[in-house]
């Protein structure tokens, strides 16, 4: 797991670096707030022969907190995202790719340009067609999905960077430390844990 969390992280690292160029920011805008982030590998599995009926909700609607996200490949299709123009898509990632989404910290540190991805993971009828073939084949009927989330270092302020300081939205989205952001909005999923005293 260290293996590919570290493979993983370095991935975002190219992406991360390659974004900012394309931005007009310096390569390491976001790699270096990124160092002695709390990364997270996070796999998760999910039965399909104990929860494979359509529509069966995995994640429910929902955009990610951290700055950016990567997927491998899920062996089960699922995974839906929606456009900034409100569509919904299916994802289908290709063989040999991950796919990589964009959360609320990059949101931030482009003043609202690059917004967070809206998705979910769902049973639909691909998810049940790939089932059967599964069965056929007599492979395992367990969705994997080998996610990691990439986060700013709990220390680094979250602030528009560069010319996204002038962005239109800029000003929604102040100065604040990752770490302090990071706790509002678990505390506002109730996932917040309890402070002992």
């Amino acid at each position: 797991m260290d293996s590919w969390g570290a493979k993983m992280i370095s991935a975002i690292e190219v992406v991360a670096e390659m974004a900012a160029i394309g931005f007009g920011l310096s390569k390491d805008a976001f790699t270096s707030l990124m160092k002695e982030g709390p990364h997270l590998l996070a796999p998760t599995g999910s039965n399909l022969l104990r929860h494979g009926s359509e529509g069966t909700v995995f994640a429910g609607f929902h955009y990610d907190l951290n700055f950016l996200t990567i997927h491998g490949r899920s062996r089960f299709p699922g995974l839906n995202i929606w456009l900034r123009n409100g569509k919904k898509m299916e994802v289908k990632v290709p063989v040999g790719c991950l796919l990589i989404q964009s959360g609320k910290q990059l949101e931030w540190l482009t003043g609202g340009e690059c917004l967070a991805g809206m998705h979910e993971v769902v049973v639909t009828k691909r998810t049940l067609e790939a089932i059967e073939l599964a069965k056929e084949q007599n492979r395992s009927l367990w969705r994997i999905s080998s996610t990691l989330f990439s986060h700013i270092a709990s220390d680094a302020t979250l602030k528009p960077l560069g010319h996204f300081a002038e962005a239109p939205n800029a000003h929604s989205y102040p100065p604040i430390c990752a770490g302090e952001y990071v706790e509002q909005e678990l505390s506002a999923i109730n996932l917040k844990g309890k402070v002992a005293l």
